[in-house]
């Protein structure tokens, strides 16, 4: 049994209109949550560039943030969130700092979990 407590919410991407590509990923997410009995409470994708987080799959995810309904990300890998390593590094900087964790799934990076 999983103790861990914290409301996961499941985000994929990609780069351009891929419908098997992304429900390949949305699947792998939701195979390793179950695998570890995470506590899923959403789930949001976006068919965008990764170089703004100005997409409304991430839009959702911080929305559900905000009205305390999940405390941390889970992604297949931090590439799915941004393809410029600082400004993902800092916008994951930024999660952490309000509590916010971020779980990336082939990169073995698990940060303020």
């Amino acid at each position: 049994m999983n103790r861990d407590k914290k409301q996961y919410w499941l985000y994929g991407r990609v780069a351009s209109p891929d419908k098997w590509a992304l429900e390949n990923q949305m699947n792998y997410l939701r195979s390793f949550a179950e695998k570890h009995k995470l506590n899923i409470v959403g789930e949001s994708w976006d068919a965008a560039s990764g170089l703004t987080f100005d997409r409304p799959g991430l839009n959702d995810f911080l929305e559900a943030v905000r009205q305390g309904q999940a405390d941390a990300l889970l992604t297949k890998d931090l590439t799915r969130l941004g393809r410029d390593t600082m400004q993902t590094a800092t916008w994951i900087a930024q999660l952490n700092a309000s509590g916010v964790g971020v779980f990336s799934v082939t990169d073995l990076i698990f940060r303020g979990l």
